[in-house]
């Protein structure tokens, strides 16, 4: 069973936009074995969830997850640096490069 805290712990990622990844990957290896496979792009994997919708407080899904969002899921676990500045995923691949330098 994939841990919504798991997902909910991440910057910016809401209960809503959790419970939406969980219902296309019911667990964190099956979303990690798409984001590891070496067929897809960077680009493929990087917009992977921006079409999974999102849950209304009426529980109509009425929105998507997003482009930004949906970075911002790929870039946390599939990060190699451990400093990097998570209000920066926004702008691009300069996020995975070392802040300590």
């Amino acid at each position: 069973m994939f841990r919504l805290n798991s997902l909910i712990a991440i910057p910016k990622i809401n209960p809503r936009f959790a419970i939406a990844i969980w219902k296309k990957y019911p667990t964190m290896k099956s979303l990690l074995s798409v984001y590891m496979d070496l067929s897809k792009s960077f680009h493929e994997k990087e917009f992977l969830l921006k079409h999974l919708m999102v849950e209304g407080s009426y529980g109509i899904e009425d929105r998507r997850l997003g482009e930004v969002c949906s970075k911002r899921v790929y870039r946390i676990p599939m990060a190699q640096n451990g400093s990097i500045l998570t209000n920066d995923i926004e702008d691009g691949t300069h996020y995975f490069q070392d802040t300590n330098k």
